[in-house]
């Protein structure tokens, strides 16, 4: 995801190909180093019982399929950072099919069925996300989203990377995948390795793995899903960060849910497809049917529940049961005029939130009617739900009751000098 290669128009091929030996050099990009890097990393995530997602480059696999059969193994899963490490947001739709045919040829020949992408340089453009959509792909993590924990220590270096990625802020989107037209969007976390190590220059490892353990926990305390980028020939200098956050996502309650990408994208289309059936049981009660994938959580706060329940967070507690009753003063769902936005049904059902299109906003604790709504509005809509202590009864994000998500994920643009060398003159 380094995006050297936009700096090689008008430069000597020899003098590019040495200063891409001397940087690949500098982050141990010899075979036998970069081999031990990948063991190391690996040996990190066996630590801690999780694994990874390596999006990697197709030319790339070609070359090193001895190893990528080896790590897929070891349960990582492989997704498509590009045919090769090329700008998709430069290329048409016609371009850009034609890539991601190639480089799912290149996997099913290596014996990987991948089921998602990440853009080089997380760049991407509307183009991008028909392809995907065309050759069958489950999910894209192109998008960068910020977070402020830089406190203050921002260069213009890290600035231009933002604008350069396109990055948005998570203080004004939340930080979840979305199905959009049956593609999962995943948004990827920054600062990244390449971001604290090149751009933000921070000195010490303590350092670096504070900003990344900020982020864990305000993932947790907002419900969300970090998006860790490591490439993987910066873990000898990254692997206290790493190790850190996965420790202290083992300890956190309500539990972490850490998890590959494929996982995330599968789990968020199957839990979208939850139905819940409600019945009228007389006297302000409510039967609920809850009907979902395996690890479906359902959650309920200030109502009456006739089934054995746990204590969670923010004042609410898991329901043990897929059947059961409960009793609250007012529906305790989302009620939505006809005239509200589609787009906010859609949105808050993917949350897990249950809907009901009604005109009768005195039956219900949560009730909206809102006829537009656009993609900066959905952290303030979440906020107004959560920020209040009315009845509701819903279903939880994540799997088996936990309280947020974690990825671990790093890009692949080569495995040997030989590699890099050849990337610089990738167009």
């Amino acid at each position: 995801m380094n995006p050297i290669s936009i700096a090689i128009e008008g430069k000597g091929a020899l003098s590019f190909l040495r200063r891409g030996v001397s940087i690949a050099r500098r982050y141990g990009m010899t075979p036998n180093r970069m081999h031990r890097a990948l063991a190391q990393f690996a040996a990190i995530l066996r630590r801690f019982g999780c694994s990874a997602t390596f999006p990697i480059t197709a030319v790339t696999m070609a070359r090193n399929s001895a190893i990528i059969e080896k790590y897929q193994a070891w349960d990582i899963e492989f997704a498509v950072h590009g045919y090769r490490h090329v700008d998709h947001s430069q290329l048409a739709q016609t371009e850009q099919l034609v890539y991601l045919a190639q480089a799912r040829q290149v996997f099913a020949k290596a014996g990987v069925l991948p089921g998602g992408f990440r853009g080089p340089y997380l760049r991407w453009n509307p183009d991008t996300l028909a392809a995907l959509r065309q050759q069958g792909f489950a999910y894209d993590s192109s998008q960068g989203l910020a977070w402020d924990v830089i406190n203050g220590h921002g260069t213009p270096a890290y600035r231009r990377a933002l604008d350069f990625y396109g990055a948005r802020s998570a203080s004004d989107y939340p930080s979840l995948p979305f199905l959009e037209e049956n593609l999962v969007r995943i948004p990827y976390s920054l600062p990244d390795d390449e971001a604290l190590v090149e751009r933000l220059a921070w000195e010490t490892m303590e350092q670096m793995g504070a900003l990344w353990l900020d982020i864990l926990h305000r993932t947790h305390e907002l419900g969300e899903l970090f998006t860790l980028g490591l490439h993987p020939e910066r873990i000898a200098v990254c692997r206290e960060p790493l190790a850190d956050v996965l420790a202290k996502a083992r300890a956190l309650t309500p539990a972490v849910w850490i998890a590959r990408l494929d996982e995330i994208a599968t789990w968020w289309r199957a839990r979208a497809e939850a139905v819940v059936k409600i019945t009228d049981a007389g006297d302000g009660g409510f039967h609920l049917v809850v009907a979902g994938p395996t690890g479906t959580t359902v959650l309920a706060r200030a109502v009456e529940v006739g089934a054995p329940t746990a204590a969670w967070a923010d004042g609410y507690q898991q329901v043990k049961a897929a059947t059961f009753t409960i009793r609250a003063p007012l529906r305790p769902f989302i009620g939505l005029s006809s005239a509200t936005s589609p787009k906010i049904a859609d949105f808050l059902r993917q949350q897990g939130y249950i809907v009901e299109i009604s005109e009768e906003s005195r039956l219900y604790s949560c009730y909206f009617d809102q006829a537009e709504f656009v993609a900066e509005d959905e952290r303030p809509l979440l906020a107004q739900i959560e920020e209040t202590d009315c009845p509701l009864v819903r279903l939880g994000r994540w799997p088996n009751g936990a309280c947020s998500a974690l990825s671990i994920t790093g890009d692949i643009d080569a495995l040997t000098l030989w590699d890099y060398g050849l990337r610089l003159f990738e167009r």
